[in-house]
């Protein structure tokens, strides 16, 4: 009696077709599951409210962020005003994240930081709520330099009355 081969994926049937269309030698199956799985560290909480002149044009909205505060390991202070968000909603319902601020560490640093990211929300008994960024830093202060060097993911958690994200640096 033979055995019954093992089913594809569809990532893995799409790479062998790919390999076998350009003459490519695949791995072996069992190879091919062995990817590492994405390694991250916490960076810090970073909590603001949003206000100050709301105003919409067209899908964008454009809101003011009027205090906050982040705080990790790391590094720790304040959010600095004016700072604000140029959000705008897609045909397919998700919101595209698009903020700018100037933080201020509790040693009077100062470090520009600006993200996108989505937050959709599916129909009812469709899902979960998805709402994500990806933070990119910049400094000229020497202590805090290697935050112009990583990449970043900010994931929400509920802190009512402000807009709270937990940000991970991922780690290569």
């Amino acid at each position: 009696m033979s055995q019954r081969p093992s089913r594809l994926s569809r990532r893995q049937f799409a790479s062998f077709g790919a390999a076998t269309a350009f003459g490519l030698a695949m791995p072996p199956l069992a190879a091919q599951s062995r990817v590492p799985p994405l390694r991250s560290e916490f960076l810090m909480d970073l909590v603001f409210k949003t206000g100050g002149g709301r105003v919409v044009v067209g899908p964008r909205r454009i809101s003011g962020i009027t205090e906050g505060t982040f705080q990790g390991p790391r590094l720790k202070g304040k959010v600095l005003t004016p700072a604000g968000e140029w959000g705008s909603t897609r045909p397919d319902g998700a919101y595209v994240i698009d903020v700018r601020m100037q933080l201020q560490t509790d040693d009077e640093a100062s470090i520009f930081l600006a993200y996108r990211g989505i937050l959709y929300t599916p129909p009812k008994g469709q899902g979960e709520r998805y709402w994500a960024t990806m933070p990119v830093f910049e400094t000229a202060v020497e202590k805090y330099d290697w935050l112009n060097r990583i990449v970043c993911v900010g994931v929400n958690f509920p802190d009512p009355g402000n807009v709270a994200y937990h940000i991970y640096q991922i780690l290569a």
